[in-house]
C-alpha cells in the first residue's frame, strides 16, 4: 500500500484516467493512474478494486487478493467484488474458498447474474453439473441475453450428456455475439461427443480465430483432426498448442502421434521423448515411442519402450502387441508369442495382436496355426489387404501356390496400390518359374516401404531404361542395389547393355570393384559413393532382366563371367600349397542382419558328416558367429580369413577348389559366377532365384540344389551332401 497523503481531490480524477486506460488495454498507463489515486487517498475503494482486477489479468493472483481484501475492508458490502474475490481462487483450484466468495456475493445482492455464472463454472469443475446448470438458468431468468450464461449452460449441459441441448445453448450464445470462443469450444465438444467431427474441428477453428491463445480450443482442433485422420491439419495445430503450453507432455505426445501417422517417425521420436521427460510415468508416451522405434527397425529401442509401457499399464494389449513386435523383429519369436498370448488376454478381441500371432508362427514354421489365426481376423475384417497378403505368405510358406496367389489378388483387389501385394506376388510367380510377370511386379520394390531397397531408392534426373530406347552411342549407368550375391547374380546383363553400343558406367558395392574389373569391355567401374560422371540412362542392375524380357528359357547363364585377378590367383596357390586331396570350400552361414537368415545359417557342428570325408576342407568365409568358433577351431577345416581382404581374394581362394558347398549367400553366387562346381544347400521353401522343385539351376550351369527334405532338417539336407561327396 501507499503512505496516506490524507483526502485529495484528485484521487476521482486519477481513477477516471486508470479506468478508461484500463478498458482501452493500455494496461501499464492503467496502473500508473490508480497508484496515483492511491497516493492521493489509500482507500480509495473503485481504485482497490480495479487494481485487483488489474493484478488477476495479469496474472498475478497473489497481489489481486490483496488489493480485493482491502476493498472488502473499505466497503464489505460490495457484491462485485466478492464476485471477482471469487473468479480469482477459482482460477487458483481453490474452489471451497471461490464457492464461499460467490455466496458471500449472492447473500449482498441475489441478482448478481456474474457471481450465478462464477459459481456455476466453479461447480462444472466440480463436476457438480446438475447445480451449475441451475445457476445459469437462474443468470438467464434475470437475463436472457447473457452470452456467457448461455455458454456456461452449454458446457453444463454436455456435462450432463444433454447434448443437443448444449449446442442448442451454444447458438444461443453465439446469436447473442458474446462468448464466441467458450461457444464454440461448447459446441464442438458436444459434436464431437456425438460423432460429428467434422463438424467439430469447423467450431474448434472458429473458437482459436476468436482467441488464438486458447488452449482448450485447440486441444480439441487437434483431437478432433486426429480422428478423422487429417493428420497434415493436425500437425500445425500441435504446433500452435506446444507454442503455447510447451511443457505439456500430452500435447508432445500427441504431436508424436501425428508424426508417427505421417511416417515421420524419427521426428515422432523427438517428440514422445519430450513427453516421457515431462511426464515420466506416461505409459502411453513410452508406447508410442516404442512404436516409434519400431518403425525405424530400432528393435532393441523399442523392446525397452515396450518393457516400460507393460510395468506401468499391464493390462494394455497394445503395450504387449508392440513388445510382442520387438522380439519378432530380434527373432525372439517364442517369446514374442508369449507377448501376444498376453495382449489377447488382456483383450480377446485386439484382432492386431492376434494379426502378428499368425505372423510369428509363420515365422515359426507353424504355418496351419498361422492360417487359423489370418481366418480368425479375417472373419472380423475381412476388407484389410494386409491380412489377406499375410495369408498368402502363409500359404506360400505352405507351397499351396495358387491359393496364395488368390490372396495376393484379393489384397489387391481390396487395395490396388497395395504395393506389398504386388511385390509377394511377383516374388511367387519369379520362384514358379513365371518370370517376365514376376520380373514386372518385381518393379513395385520401390513402393513397398519395409523394404531396404525403398529407403535407398535415388531420384536420378536421368530416365530409367527398360530395354526400349536405343543405347547406340550413349551412356547408362548400371547401380547395384540390395545384396552382394544381388550384384554377384546380375552384373551378367552388363555386357549385354554394352553389346548395344551404350557406354556403361557400372556403380557397384565397393569390395566388389576388383573382382567386377573381369567383366572385361570397355565397362567403367565405380564404387558406391565415388563422384558419377554424366550418362544419359539410368537402370538398377535388378532391374536389367525386365528390360531383356527374361523367361526361364532365356536366361543368360555362361559357364562363367567372372574370373580372380591373376596375381591373387598365383598368391593364393602358394599359399595353400601343393593339393593332396579333393578340396572342398565351405560357408554354412551369412549375414546374421539378413532378413531370412534364420532359415538360411546352419550351425557349424551340424557340418560334422561332411567333414568325416577325406578331403581337404576350406572356409571361404571371412566372418564367423561367436557360437561356432569352438567347434570350427577344433575341426579339420583350415580358416583362411586373415587373408582375405575383398571379393577378390574370395574368387581367388574359390577358384582353388574342386567343388564349394554353400548356403544361399553372396559366396555361392561368387563361386558359381566363376564356373567353380557348387552345391548350394537350401531351405525347404528357399529364395525365389532357385525356383522350385529343381536340383539344378538355369542361372548357373556350374550349380546342384540340395533342398532340406522338409522345413527345418539340415540333417537331412547334409547327409544328401555326404553321400553325393563321398559318391565322388
Amino acid at each position: 500500500m501507499f503512505p496516506d497523503h490524507g483526502s485529495c481531490d484528485t484521487a476521482p480524477d486519477w481513477f477516471t484516467r486508470g479506468l478508461a486506460a484500463h478498458r482501452e488495454e493500455r494496461l501499464d498507463d492503467a496502473f500508473f493512474a490508480y497508484e496515483q489515486a492511491l497516493r492521493c487517498y489509500d482507500s480509495h475503494f473503485p481504485t482497490l478494486h480495479h487494481l485487483g482486477i488489474l493484478a488477476h489479468q495479469t496474472g498475478n493472483h497473489a497481489q489481486a487478493l490483496e488489493f480485493f481484501g482491502v476493498a472488502l475492508a473499505s466497503d464489505p458490502g460490495s457484491a462485485a467484488v466478492y464476485t471477482d474475490l471469487g473468479t480469482v481462487f477459482g482460477v487458483l483450484g481453490e474452489y471451497a474458498a471461490a464457492l464461499h466468495s460467490y455466496e458471500q456475493a449472492l447473500a449482498l445482492d441475489a441478482g448478481a447474474a456474474a457471481a450465478l455464472c462464477g459459481r456455476g463454472a466453479v461447480l462444472q469443475r466440480l463436476q457438480r453439473h446438475a447445480d451449475a446448470l441451475a445457476d445459469y438458468d437462474a443468470a438467464l431468468a434475470l437475463s436472457e441475453a447473457d452470452a456467457d450464461a448461455w455458454t456456461g449452460r452449454a458446457r453444463a449441459l454436455h456435462g450432463l450428456g444433454r447434448l443437443q441441448e448444449a449446442i442448442a445453448s451454444a447458438e444461443r450464445a453465439l446469436g447473442l455475439g458474446g462468448g464466441a470462443s467458450g461457444a464454440f469450444e461448447a459446441r464442438a465438444a458436444a459434436e464431437t461427443l456425438l460423432g460429428r467431427h467434422g463438424a467439430a474441428v469447423e467450431s474448434y477453428r472458429k473458437a482459436v480465430q476468436a482467441v488464438p491463445d486458447d488452449a482448450v480450443a485447440w486441444r480439441g482442433l487437434c483431437q478432433c483432426l486426429g480422428r478423422l485422420g487429417r493428420f497434415d491439419e493436425a500437425l500445425p495445430a500441435h504446433d500452435a498448442l506446444i507454442a503455447l503450453q510447451p511443457d505439456d507432455a500430452a500435447a508432445h505426445r500427441g504431436l508424436g502421434d501425428v508424426l508417427r501417422a505421417l511416417k515421420r517417425n524419427a521426428e515422432a521420436v523427438d517428440s514422445y521423448q519430450q513427453a516421457v521427460i515431462l511426464q515420466p510415468g506416461d505409459a502411453q508416451a513410452r508406447l508410442g515411442l516404442g512404436y516409434a522405434l519400431h518403425e525405424l527397425g530400432r528393435a532393441h529401442g523399442a523392446l525397452t519402450c515396450f518393457d516400460a509401457a507393460v510395468e506401468r499399464t499391464s493390462s494394455n494389449p497394445a503395450a504387449h502387441n508392440g513388445r510382442g513386435l520387438a522380439l519378432q523383429a530380434l527373432k525372439r519369436h517364442d517369446e514374442a508369442l508369449l507377448s501376444l498370448d498376453r495382449a489377447l488376454a488382456c483383450d480377446p478381441g485386439y484382432l492386431d495382436a492376434m494379426l502378428n500371432r499368425g505372423n510369428v508362427l509363420q515365422d515359426l514354421g507353424r504355418v496351419g496355426e498361422a492360417l487359423a489365426c489370418y481366418d480368425t481376423v479375417l472373419a472380423l475384417r475381412g476388407d484389410a489387404a494386409p491380412i489377406w497378403n499375410n495369408r498368402g505368405n502363409a500359404l506360400e510358406a505352405a507351397q499351396r501356390d495358387d491359393e496364395a496367389l488368390a490372396c495376393y489378388a484379393q489384397a489387391i483387389a481390396l487395395d490396388p496400390d497395395y504395393a506389398v501385394a504386388y511385390w509377394n506376388r511377383a516374388l511367387l510367380d519369379l520362384q514358379y518359374g513365371r518370370l517376365l510377370r514376376g520380373w514386372e511386379g518385381y518393379e513395385w520394390r520401390w513402393k513397398t516401404e519395409h523394404l531396404t531397397v525403398y529407403r535407398q531408392k535415388r531420384d536420378f534426373a536421368q530416365p530409367l531404361w527398360l530395354g526400349t530406347e536405343d543405347l547406340c552411342d550413349k551412356s547408362i549407368l548400371l547401380h547395384a542395389e540390395q545384396g552382394l550375391g544381388d550384384t554377384l547374380q546380375f552384373c551378367r546383363y552388363v555386357p549385354l547393355v554394352a553389346a548395344r553400343g551404350a557406354r556403361v558406367i557400372l556403380e557397384v558395392q565397393r569390395p566388389l570393384v576388383g573382382l567386377l574389373e573381369s567383366l572385361g569391355g570397355t565397362v567403367q567401374i565405380l564404387a558406391k559413393g565415388d563422384p558419377l560422371p554424366e550418362f544419359d540412362f539410368q537402370c538398377p542392375l535388378m532391374s536389367l532382366p525386365l528390360a531383356f524380357g527374361t523367361e526361364v528359357d532365356t536366361i543368360p547363364a555362361p559357364q562363367r563371367y567372372l574370373a580372380p585377378d591373376a596375381a591373387r590367383l598365383a598368391a593364393w596357390q602358394e599359399r595353400l600349397g601343393p593339393k593332396t586331396r579333393p578340396r572342398v570350400g565351405l560357408v554354412w552361414s551369412g549375414n546374421m542382419q539378413h532378413a531370412n537368415d534364420h532359415n538360411r545359417s546352419i550351425p557349424f557342428a551340424q557340418l560334422a558328416p561332411l567333414l568325416a570325408l577325406d578331403c581337404e576342407f576350406y572356409s571361404l568365409q571371412k566372418e564367423y558367429r561367436a557360437a561356432d568358433l569352438a567347434a570350427l577351431d577344433a575341426s579339420v577345416v583350415r580358416r583362411m580369413d586373415a587373408h582375405l581382404n575383398d571379393f577378390a581374394d574370395t574368387a581367388a581362394l574359390a577358384e582353388q577348389m574342386d567343388l564349394v558347398i554353400a548356403v544361399d549367400t553372396s559366396v555361392a553366387h561368387l563361386s558359381a559366377s566363376l564356373g567353380r562346381p557348387v552345391w548350394v544347400m537350401l531351405p525347404h521353401v528357399a529364395d525365389w532365384r532357385w525356383l522350385t522343385g529343381r536340383e539344378d539351376s538355369p542361372w548357373y550351369p556350374g550349380v546342384r540344389l540340395l533342398r532340406q527334405p522338409k522345413r527345418g532338417d539340415w540333417e537331412g539336407a547334409i547327409a544328401n551332401a555326404a553321400a553325393q561327396l563321398a559318391s565322388l
